[in-house]
């Protein structure tokens, strides 16, 4: 375990107010919102109109707890309906693809969301769970998903499964869900890294970790065509997105 400094120990009270600041925004934001989510999440026909309010909540979010989001490479974003492939290291990531990402995509994200009080609001209704724990209905999802583009939808999945514990902003070996769900559709893979938000909100459980106002950072790469590919080349085209999305968090290094 890395050693902690004196300004680490002097700012710890600084990052705890910032991150029940953010809580309470993010909450009464939720609380706010619920009749619109409620009526538009009651049917799947307002869909686009609820993946709008959602970047309006994450803008809105993002604004109040001044964090400023800037991206690169807005000019490689596909049309198309695509699988969007992000690391994953800080609960911002989620709030920043909203505000990322302009046009309507639903997550495949884990059963456990549906647990949580206010996050279900979102996820319900629109998004893709995915109970690893049932082989059934894991692919059930995935069926959902395949059905998802074949209707014009994107589908957003973290690849790492789950927010790395130690080594952030490290990244996980990716599993192989969003390159088969890809493949299998001829859909093209849209990487995208997530620089600096594991700076601005820890994932640790620790009170005093990370946590502070600051600029998310997002690097949107060319698109990787999965058209035409084999099942053994998929190892390649997972090596292939890892690395693309690798290289902006090396970027971010150099440009220190």
């Amino acid at each position: 375990m890395q050693k902690k400094s004196i300004f680490w120990y002097l700012t710890a009270p600084l990052r705890f107010l910032y991150k029940i600041y953010f809580l309470l925004v993010f909450f009464a934001l939720a609380f706010l919102l619920y009749p619109f989510f409620f009526v538009l999440l009651r049917s799947k026909r307002h869909v686009h109109k609820a993946f709008k309010l959602k970047r309006f909540w994450a803008k809105l979010l993002l604004v109040l707890t001044w964090v400023r989001v800037k991206i690169n490479g807005k000019e490689n974003l596909v049309k198309e309906p695509c699988v969007i492939c992000a690391n994953h290291a800080s609960y911002l990531d989620i709030v920043v693809m909203f505000v990322a990402i302009p046009n309507t995509f639903l997550f495949l994200g884990k059963a456990e969301l549906l647990k949580w009080p206010v996050v279900r609001i979102f996820f319900r209704n629109m998004d893709i769970p995915v109970d690893r724990s049932n082989s059934f209905k894991a692919r059930e999802s995935i069926e959902q998903t395949k059905e998802a583009i074949q209707k014009g939808f994107s589908i957003a999945i973290f690849p790492e499964g789950l927010i790395p514990v130690e080594n952030v902003p490290k990244m996980k070996p990716f599993k192989r869900g969003a390159f088969v769900l890809a493949m299998s559709q001829e859909a093209p893979i849209q990487p995208i890294t997530f620089s600096t938000n594991w700076k601005l909100f820890a994932t640790e459980s620790h009170p005093f970790g990370a946590g502070c106002p600051g600029v998310s950072k997002v690097v949107i790469h060319p698109a990787i065509e999965t058209k035409g590919l084999e099942e053994n080349q998929m190892t390649g085209l997972i090596q292939q997105t890892f690395e693309a999305i690798e290289s902006g968090m090396e970027n971010e290094k150099k440009s220190r």
